[in-house]
């Protein structure tokens, strides 16, 4: 096997274990027992434990997609489709759950842990989307489009629905909405968009239904 090829392996062995058993019930030589090496190969490809855990968030980086979902959300976020940015928001969400489910159900131990992978993740990944979004809720908050309020509360609220929604379906598996994510994701979508619109709009809107009828 190549040096690569023993890389991905040690990796798909680690995220796999992590995610069953969480860090404090893995060891290192569970994970090279896993694919047949010695601990002295794994530590070969990783020196550290620390980076282990940046390996992981590479190749979940690498899968998510990230750059390209980012560049559909400032395309719409230019256009104003308020619409569209929260349900491409929640589509990439759900995308990540169901796609890599083993990456965050060992994200969800390491946090139970008091690991210190969800707080690398933030650092690496997590703080410049997270301020990408609040960018945009400011913005339209700026534009009178989005009510007023703490923004990072708003980007929070944003988010909710489909961390909820996948943390039921894809680490508890309890699928408690029909359809499928892209039906949940449009439909979480108009709700969200609703619950944001400044209440002075919706009761202008109303009341020139009401006078046309």
């Amino acid at each position: 096997m190549s040096s690569d090829d023993r890389r991905r392996q040690l990796l798909s062995h680690a995220i796999a274990l992590f995610s069953k058993h969480g860090f404090s019930g893995t060891r290192t030589k569970d994970i090279a027992a896993a694919c047949g090496v010695s601990e002295a190969i794994l530590f070969r490809h990783f020196a550290t434990k620390e980076d282990l855990y940046h390996a992981i968030l590479d190749t979940h980086e690498a899968a998510a997609g990230k750059d390209e979902w980012l560049a559909e959300m400032r395309a719409r976020a230019d256009r104003r489709d308020d619409l569209g940015f929260i349900r491409c928001l929640l589509g990439h969400l759900l995308k990540s759950f169901r796609e890599d489910t083993a990456f965050h159900r060992l994200m969800l131990y390491a946090a139970l842990e008091g690991h210190s992978l969800p707080s690398i993740f933030h650092e690496r990944m997590g703080s410049s989307t997270l301020e990408f979004l609040r960018n945009y809720v400011v913005l339209r908050q700026r534009e009178g489009a989005f009510t007023k309020g703490d923004p990072n509360t708003l980007v929070m609220m944003l988010a909710s629905p489909a961390m909820q929604y996948a943390t039921s379906k894809y680490i508890f598996g309890i699928k408690a909405v029909q359809g499928t994510d892209k039906d949940a994701a449009a439909e979480f979508a108009k709700l969200l968009l609703a619950a944001v619109r400044p209440t002075e709009k919706i009761s202008k809107k109303t009341k020139r239904k009401t006078l046309q009828s």
